[in-house]
């Protein structure tokens, strides 16, 4: 086991260190990206406020624009990030731009992904419930149990299902072959992907720590940082173990679905 965590933690670290070497030489482009989801978003948030008198047709509309935008953009981060991980020719940059097939099948995948969060939340209450019958406080299964263990099952789930995207712009994989896919890939690597994720979201960490014992300063600090560095060095870190990943895969072409659940 020690062996195992000496593996993990050198593999994490080597993850990190080309991330870093990759996002230096090509932080503009990356960072350029992740300004626009930003824009993006809070543009949307404040477009929301002004057309709030507006014919609900008009707001509808509105609201699938900026998702069409938002989730595009997401796409063109992850498949420049592939690109550069790779080190392919440079292309144009419509190129980088993903078909209505690849985004609705993206949609699909948060759409799955909602449902499966559901159904976890669902059942770890039903989970906690022979809890009662031990005495325990409903406000602490309701506030304390439940949510830690709600949280822990979707960690996995998230880890599990993290490269579904990746099929989806590399491989031309559809929604439910895409998360196959990445069960598949995944398989026995759980551990190191949880080093790795850990890793790039500790200023994330931090700042929530910050914020919850109300250093504001510091918190608005660990925040800059995580716009400016974290958010695009996980797109970098991502796409370097898909890439490392894919390299070592021995799998199916078609993997099957309950053979790689566990």
């Amino acid at each position: 086991m020690l062996q195992f965590l000496k593996e993990s933690t050198f593999r994490a670290n080597d993850v990190i260190t080309r991330s870093i070497s990759i996002l230096s030489r090509h932080y503009i482009s990356i960072a350029g990206l992740c300004l626009l989801l930003f824009l993006v978003s809070n543009l949307s948030t404040l477009l929301s406020i002004y057309f709030d008198g507006y014919a609900n047709l008009v707001k509808v509309g509105m609201l699938l624009l900026f998702v069409f935008l938002y989730f595009s953009l997401q796409l063109v981060l992850l498949k420049r990030a592939v690109h550069l991980v790779k080190e392919e020719p440079s292309i144009g940059l419509w190129k980088y731009l993903p078909s209505f097939w690849q985004f609705s099948q993206y949609i699909g995948g948060l759409i799955v992904y909602s449902i499966l969060a559901g159904f976890v939340y669902l059942l770890m209450y039903v989970l906690c419930f022979p809890l009662l019958y031990l005495d325990i406080d409903m406000d602490t299964i309701r506030n304390e149990i439940h949510p830690l263990l709600t949280g822990f099952v979707m960690l996995i789930v998230v880890l599990r299902t993290i490269f579904y995207p990746f099929f989806i712009i590399e491989q031309q994989a559809g929604t439910f072959k895409a998360y196959k896919f990445s069960l598949a890939l995944t398989r026995g690597n759980v551990f190191r992907l949880a080093i790795i994720v850990f890793a790039v979201a500790f200023t994330h960490l931090l700042m929530v720590s910050a914020e919850y014992f109300n250093y504001v300063l510091v918190a608005k600090i660990f925040s800059v940082i995580n716009s400016f560095v974290m958010i695009p060095m996980v797109s970098i870190v991502m796409s370097v173990v898909y890439v490392d990943m894919m390299k070592s895969y021995a799998g199916s072409d078609d993997p099957s679905l309950i053979d790689n659940l566990i």
